[in-house]
């Protein structure tokens, strides 16, 4: 078992790193899109669609090679790449830890929130094992999950006492 964490580096606020994955730079006014470094290879993630509730990733040439699509009544959802399908479940009722399973396996839990210096800590089964991708792209995913969630509590807790 790998503990890992996605850590913001001292020199640069926009990038994070995920020691011995890889790098995700984090653009735009609310860090809607990033690029992800790994060894030689690149991909951006952007959030699309109208409430922009899905995100894509793609590869240095463009073609789209991830995706996730987030649940709309429960957290979590159905994270693609290449040409696996897993799942994004809750792996808690009060926090922000979700699960990323291929079938019936956890590959991974991911521990998130949508702001700070590790804004997602990772214990992956088998590090070495796993596509630096994979786990760039689901540490992406579940920090915006985060994000929106504590929007969301925000919002609520406004509309309670306003």
């Amino acid at each position: 078992m790998a503990q890992l964490e996605l850590t913001r580096r001292r020199d640069d606020r926009r990038l994070y790193e995920i020691g011995g994955v890889g790098t995700l730079r984090f653009e735009g006014l609310f860090a809607r899109r990033a690029t992800a470094e790994a060894g030689t290879r690149t991909w951006s993630f952007a959030r699309r669609g109208r409430w922009q509730s899905a995100i894509d990733a793609s590869d240095s040439t463009g073609a789209v090679v991830g995706s996730f699509a987030r649940r709309k009544l429960r957290r979590g959802g159905t994270l693609r790449w290449g040409d696996g399908a897993f799942e994004v479940r809750p792996a808690s009722r009060w926090r922000e830890r979700y699960a990323l399973a291929y079938g019936h396996r956890e590959l991974a839990v991911l521990d998130a929130k949508g702001w700070g210096r590790r804004p997602v800590r990772l214990t992956v089964d088998e590090a070495g094992l796993m596509d630096p991708g994979l786990l760039l792209f689901a540490a992406f995913a579940v920090r915006q999950l985060a994000e929106d969630a504590g929007a969301n509590a925000g919002a609520s807790a406004a509309t309670a006492t306003g």
